[in-house]
């Protein structure tokens, strides 16, 4: 086998890789699974952001992304700034960027509307990011295991490969 024969086969069992090929936007329940999965990204040259969306609403959400992920102070505080900031996040010392939001199904209940238009632009951008040769993915922990999206980005969002079976979300 060639090199890069070898290099793609490899890839097939990248966790980047395992989640993008069902869309950016990966379902967790178990915090444990999450973590196991962000140990990956992490040994691989991801670059990491975390949030805890236990407490956000429509009020405080773009205040506190802003402050998670860095943006500058004329930051608008709206989708398309937010569009407009994720691409300005393209880092090229890193494979990509792993956006995680623990907790989402505190912010999906305040403000479901809110909270999956954020998910939409994180879609969009990722694919944005996959014609430059970057990766961007949102990983979604959520306390209800029966978490469920419309589409976002054009494509339903699905649990990781290890809770993928309803009976693997079980308490």
């Amino acid at each position: 086998m060639t090199n890069s024969r070898l290099k793609k086969e490899e890839d097939k069992f990248s966790k980047d890789y395992e989640i993008l090929k069902s869309g950016p936007i990966c379902k967790y329940f178990k915090n444990a699974i999450l973590d196991t999965d962000l140990n990956w990204f992490n040994n691989n040259n991801f670059a990491v952001i975390e949030m805890n969306c236990r407490n956000w609403n429509r009020k405080n959400a773009h205040q506190n992304l802003k402050v998670a992920l860095n943006f500058p102070d004329y930051y608008g505080e709206n989708f398309n700034a937010f569009a407009d900031c994720l691409t300005d996040m393209y880092n090229e010392r890193y494979r990509g960027l792993i956006l995680v939001f623990r907790q989402y199904n505190n912010f999906l209940e305040e403000d479901g509307k809110f909270a999956e238009a954020i998910l939409d632009i994180i879609a969009t951008e990722s694919r944005v990011w996959l014609l430059t040769g970057q990766k961007l993915i949102g990983l979604v922990q959520s306390d209800n295991p029966d978490l469920d999206f419309p589409k976002i980005g054009g494509i339903s969002p699905s649990w990781n490969s290890a809770e993928w079976l309803n009976e693997n979300r079980k308490k």
